[in-house]
């Protein structure tokens, strides 16, 4: 690490420890913390059909849980706070430095966002909340209510982890998911939306093999699940709304950003062949 990485990433720190010193409420613990890696299929404009892993974290207790990647809530953090944004600005400035004279494009891989997606659920209110991107600067949040998943759980079994796993099949908004849960660990708890089953779902894929899900390591944990970081403006939309806004601008971006900023990015692309058969996590939006 040279030295001015050091020099921030140690007053990122401190900026950090100073925001969570200025908390003024607990917020839940967790019981559980588990790694997964999130496996997706997608399509990059001219670039076609992109195949990339994203790791994610659950924090979970019996009465709440929170799903989310590190990277994006350390920007968010960042970004939360004056001292935060200036060591934001100097790593984008670092980056666009080195890229500029290397061409070398991992050097904006730890800038860019792979995902905004959040989870936070509460057994007490029976619902979840989910915030995410919902467009080119656009960000949405929903709420829908626990439980809406209908499992239907076979004889099969398999070691994920080490742990004796049951498989469980269902058909949850548009896809049909294969889960394999551990009775041993008796949380209805699992990645992205997927729980209610009688114990922590460690693998999970749907049948086309565009998305799935593997936990990589699990541990007891203490650790807080701190809110959402409010520095951007997060709109109230149904689910539907959010994926059909979503899936506009994957279709339209250079148009719209065109529109926006009155700078010509070029034609679209148009998806044809296997990309028209590419789609996000849940595609009953289209109904």
């Amino acid at each position: 690490m040279n030295r001015l990485s050091l020099i921030i990433t140690i007053i990122a720190f401190f900026a950090m420890f100073e925001v969570q010193a200025k908390k003024k409420e607990e917020y839940p613990r967790a019981e559980i913390k588990v790694g997964y890696t999130y496996h997706e299929t997608f399509v990059r404009g001219s670039d076609g059909i992109i195949k990339r892993d994203i790791p994610f974290i659950l924090l979970a207790s019996k009465e709440h849980s929170k799903f989310y990647n590190v990277k994006t809530e350390f920007k968010d953090s960042l970004e939360s706070t004056p001292q935060g944004r200036a060591i934001s600005h100097q790593l984008l400035k670092d980056a666009l430095k080195r890229y500029t004279e290397t061409k070398d494009e991992s050097a904006m891989n730890s800038l860019v966002y792979q995902t905004s997606l959040y989870i936070f659920r509460s057994a007490a209110d029976n619902q979840m909340t989910v915030y995410d991107k919902a467009g080119s600067l656009e960000h949405g949040y929903y709420t829908e209510p626990l439980g809406d998943i209908v499992w239907e759980i076979s004889d099969s079994t398999k070691t994920v982890l080490g742990y004796d796993c049951v498989m469980a099949t269902a058909n949850y908004h548009g896809r049909d998911w294969t889960a394999w849960f551990t009775p041993d660990i008796p949380l209805q708890e699992g990645p992205w939306k997927l729980t209610g089953l009688p114990g922590l779902i460690l693998e999970a894929s749907e049948s086309t093999g565009q998305h799935s899900f593997v936990a990589t390591g699990l541990e007891a944990s203490y650790q807080e699940m701190v809110p959402i970081y409010p520095f951007r403006q997060y709109d109230k939309m149904s689910r539907e709304e959010m994926l059909r806004q979503l899936a506009n601008y994957r279709d339209h971006h250079n148009a719209i950003d065109g529109a926006a900023t009155g700078i010509q990015f070029g034609t679209d692309h148009i998806r044809t062949g296997e990309e028209v058969n590419i789609d996000f996590l849940e595609t009953d939006y289209h109904d």
